[in-house]
């Protein structure tokens, strides 16, 4: 079990206005602000959306909420009090953060009911982080997981659980049922490029393409603009495996695949750059109304998606990669998307 002193860097500025600093996600802090100006704060919530949206931000605005000092409202942290600058350095001992690595969780989130049998240590309240709750649908999590539902149904009322999901559905319904759950949306492209410019001062050209890859995630932006040797690995990666698939090179399939496989989050996120470049082309022959041609990349797009969810389940990531190229080539390798001859129109 780890501190926020082991996780949370002292620079998230913007939590530490509590509810306030949340950009792009106005429909969860209005629910959250709600909760506490009524002093009812769900005991558990789970956040769920993709990676990089504000989730992990979020919860920590909530812990400064609930322990500011002298909170200008419902909801709001000041900032400058004992504990608003005790979670910015990442000390605050009511800030508990699960660890989550697959080995040894049963015995980490045992240790963590234990812990939670005694009140907060300095605070109101003690937030407890469950990040990425995912794990817990590993079939070697399943004692963890089952740990974990009575002291979630029926924590200390000073205690308040965040689950943080990027595929909720696939957590056990016994969790979900004992959580508030609150969507998380993607970010608009303008709250992306504008943080990308005035944050990370990237020109504006950069900004434009930073933000085209990364899909409403803003964490998944900043990643690629502070790493752009890894942005284009990633992108001569997921042009291969595509190039391939298209072309049935089974071989090749399979070397990618390995190669690629052998990191799972790099597998998801090649993916990702892959169904960029599929739904780049839908909508190219969308606008042209090649019908079936649209139908079949539909088709490519949600196979990847069903690739990536697996891979984020633990199958085996080379496998997932190796069966997406065979499904791809079936669905694009048969007609090469060939460019509209005249007069063509849908069928």
């Amino acid at each position: 079990m780890q501190t926020a002193a082991e996780t949370v860097q002292p620079d998230a500025a913007p939590y530490l206005r509590g509810l306030g600093g949340i950009i792009g996600q106005p429909a969860v802090v209005s629910v959250l602000r709600s909760a506490l100006a009524s002093g009812r704060p769900h005991h558990a919530y789970l956040f769920d959306g993709p990676e990089g949206i504000g989730k992990a931000t979020t919860a920590k605005a909530l812990m400064a909420a609930l322990n500011c000092m002298a909170p200008p409202s419902a909801g709001d942290a000041c900032g400058s009090c004992e504990s608003c600058l005790k979670i910015a350095s990442g000390s605050h001992p009511d800030f508990i953060v699960a660890h989550m690595e697959l080995a040894g969780l049963a015995d980490e989130i045992e240790r963590l009911i234990k812990r939670l049998c005694f009140r907060p240590v300095e605070g109101r309240a003690q937030v407890v982080l469950i990040d990425p709750a995912d794990q817990l649908t590993a079939p070697t999590a399943l004692v963890a997981a089952n740990r974990l539902l009575k002291t979630l149904e029926e924590p200390r009322p000073d205690t308040h659980f965040v689950l943080i999901s990027t595929s909720a559905n696939g957590l056990l319904q016994t969790i979900r049922s004992r959580c508030q759950r609150l969507r998380f949306v993607p970010l608009s492209d303008d709250l992306i490029r504008q943080a990308l410019k005035t944050q990370h001062a990237l020109d504006e050209e950069t900004a434009l393409s930073v933000t085209a890859l990364s899909q409403g995630s803003l964490g998944k932006a900043v990643r690629c603009a502070q790493d752009p040797d890894s942005l284009k690995k990633r992108q001569t990666e997921a042009s291969g495996l595509l190039a391939a698939a298209k072309a049935g090179r089974a071989v090749e399939i399979c070397q990618r695949a390995s190669e690629i496989g052998a990191d799972r989050e790099e597998a998801v996120e090649v993916l990702e750059l892959v169904w960029l470049s599929l739904h780049a082309e839908l909508r190219r022959h969308g606008k042209l109304g090649l019908l079936s041609q649209s139908q079949r990349l539909a088709q490519a797009l949600r196979a990847v998606r069903e690739t990536q969810t697996a891979i984020r389940r633990y199958t085996s990531a080379p496998l997932s990669l190796e069966r997406l190229g065979r499904h791809l080539h079936g669905a694009l390798g048969r007609a090469q998307l060939q460019p509209a001859q005249p007069g063509e129109h849908a069928r």
